[in-house]
């Protein structure tokens, strides 16, 4: 049996290896949002409920905490939601962790002094708010032991049974901890692109990219619109047409109408952890296409670098951050310094806590639990190999 090739999606994301030989069970996830199930593992070890009300600790505190159940929402778009509905800024809210849309998910979020009344409130389809408290201090990106899924994948093959002990078998020790396409986007998997050109300085590249770069999966009307934009530059009547669920698309054309040329500008529309996501997404990248290298050439290693202002790259990063035309000091951010990346080190490999699986005719349902910042969907293309 050959190589497995990963599909060109996956290439795409810098995920240009798998970490197991054995071929896949083939299937499909996400055919329903309740087919994938997420629920937050706080950092003292609870697994959050998508059920039920406990409410904690009412002394007053600058910040309420509280869980925030969700169908086929974004995260960033929930919370703009909610802060909509309150009169609040989005900005008023932080969260552990990034959640999937195309999925039932159960996280933490703090929001700074709004009363439990008013969050209790808020009634929006396919979200609850529930588990209220009051805190001192919010919470902030990685506030988070891990998370707990359940994962059901359809369609998979007769001997699926045979294919899931042997994938299993070969990353006893651990599967590629590659970021997933949730952090490219989905759909439309630009946000490494948006961040390249930021760090290139060209500003009118990343707002232009985000406007405009289409990819087939993306609605069709959707996808001609930005098309045309890209085409035209006619922002007026982009913001004319642009459907409502693109609210950020659409303040970037508003502040480009009102201020012409002001990229930066245009990109400070955004709340400024989108900002540095760009950012992060890039440097996401650059590590998956590393991780791709050591695989391929067999090299044993435990962590990668993020490179970033005070994380220097190894020479497998290095050569990666060369192809791009791209230097350490271009972390700095020029003309944005606010956010300037300092780096960080990842784990290269990944370990499924808890794993179990069950097939029922051509469905199989995985549980497992994941420390944070380690996708379900990667450890699942292992298995899927499709």
């Amino acid at each position: 049996m050959g190589k497995i090739k990963p599909p060109a999606r996956d290439a795409y994301a810098g995920m240009e290896e798998y970490g197991s030989g054995s071929a896949g069970i083939g299937g499909t996830i996400k055919d329903d949002p309740r087919d994938f199930m997420v629920a937050e593992i706080t950092e003292d070890g609870k697994v959050l409920s998508f059920g039920g009300d406990a409410p904690g600790d009412m002394s007053p505190g600058a910040y309420t905490h509280f869980t925030l159940v969700k169908e086929n929402w974004d995260t960033m778009r929930a919370l703009k939601e909610i802060g909509q509905r309150l009169g609040v800024s989005r900005d008023r809210f932080q969260f552990a962790g990034t959640k999937d849309k195309r999925a039932v998910t159960a996280q933490r979020v703090s929001a700074y002094k709004i009363p439990i009344e008013r969050l209790r409130a808020v009634k929006i389809k396919d979200i609850v708010l529930k588990d209220f408290t009051y805190a001192d201090e919010n919470l902030g990106l990685g506030s988070l032991k891990g998370n707990r899924f359940s994962i059901k994948v359809r369609s998979v093959s007769p001997n699926a049974k045979e294919l899931i002990e042997a994938t299993s078998a070969q990353l006893a020790s651990g599967f590629p901890n590659y970021y997933g396409h949730q952090r490219f986007g989905d759909v439309r998997p630009i946000t490494h692109e948006v961040g390249k050109r930021m760090l290139e300085g060209d500003f009118e590249g990343a707002v232009m990219t985000y406007l405009g770069k289409s990819f087939d999966g993306e609605e069709p009307g959707t996808k001609a619109l930005r098309e045309s934009l890209a085409s035209t530059r006619d922002y007026q009547s982009a913001l004319n047409q642009f459907p409502i669920n693109l609210g950020y698309e659409k303040s970037l054309l508003n502040h480009l109408i009102q201020n012409p040329g002001d990229w930066q500008g245009a990109l400070r529309t955004f709340p400024r952890s989108l900002q540095k996501m760009f950012i992060h997404a890039y440097q996401s990248h650059v590590f998956n296409r590393a991780l791709s290298e050591c695989i391929r050439r067999k090299l044993s290693v435990e962590t990668l670098p993020l490179v970033g202002l005070d994380v220097e790259a190894d020479d497998i990063s290095a050569k990666v951050l060369e192809a791009d035309g791209i230097k350490r000091e271009d972390f700095k951010v020029a003309g944005m310094g606010e956010l300037a990346s300092k780096g960080e080190r990842r784990d290269a490999y990944a370990v499924a806590e808890d794993f179990t699986y069950s097939l029922e005719g051509d469905v199989a349902t995985f549980g497992f639990s994941l420390g944070k910042g380690s996708y379900a969907t990667v450890l699942l293309r292992e298995y899927m190999k499709d």
